[in-house]
């Protein structure tokens, strides 16, 4: 069900769930989850209650929607690497690569196509990163996986399996040494107690900062 909540558009989807919740996507559309009885009036009064909540948040999506819609592949445009801005070059070339801070696309690419040559660059970079770092610590894992996540950067399974989502490569190096960092930790401790994150900060003092630069920039997950 579609409706609006004054001038934010919102989208209602219904399941097997007891509770309403609701969250932002990367354009600015409400999306709220809702059980299966659950009425419109009584959807209403829920978005009603969380009014303030809502209208600060928009404020914030409708920040990163601009940004998500400022990176593109056409010319003139630019995309981000490794955390740095490249300024977009499309014609004269048969492949994507990048010179110093440009970077220069075949004519008819797109954010398709960028997204495939992170992939590429993604296997070796955060394998040969993941590995140094893995052997430094003295920490062991059974198997890494570059992945398409977009819902986390990394994870780590009980049985020892690590992924890595090939998004990561937009990120500052910093941030990408500090999932690297976060997920192999979860190999001594498979959850986010006070000795979890004690031993992060051994491993890198500094890591609040990484972390909230992701947090502020997950929607990145999104624009390819």
């Amino acid at each position: 069900m579609d409706m609006n909540f004054g001038d934010i558009p919102v989208k209602v989807t219904y399941s097997r769930r007891r509770t309403l919740s609701m969250k932002f996507d990367v354009t600015g559309t409400l999306m709220v989850n809702a059980p299966l009885r659950v009425s419109e009036a009584e959807v209403r009064s829920f978005l009603n209650e969380k009014s303030r909540w809502i209208r600060t948040n928009y404020v914030k999506v409708m920040d990163k929607a601009e940004k998500a819609r400022s990176l593109s592949v056409e010319e003139g445009g630019r995309v981000l690497y490794l955390g740095e801005e490249l300024s977009v070059h499309v014609g004269g070339t048969h492949r994507i690569f990048k010179i110093g801070n440009e970077i220069s696309f075949p004519e008819g690419s797109s954010m398709e196509s960028y997204a495939s040559w992170l992939k590429s660059r993604a296997k070796e970079y955060l394998t040969v990163k993941f590995r140094n770092r893995a052997y430094e610590m003295g920490i062991t894992y059974r198997e890494l996986r570059i992945t398409g996540a977009k819902s986390k950067w990394g994870s780590c399974s009980e049985t020892g399996k690590i992924t890595l989502s090939w998004h990561l490569m937009m990120c500052p190096e910093e941030c990408i040494e500090y999932v690297v960092i976060h997920e192999l930790c979860h190999r001594l401790y498979m959850d986010h107690s006070k000795e979890f994150w004690a031993e992060v900060e051994k491993r890198m003092p500094d890591y609040k900062k990484h972390k909230k630069w992701l947090d502020d920039n997950s929607y990145l997950m999104d624009v390819v």
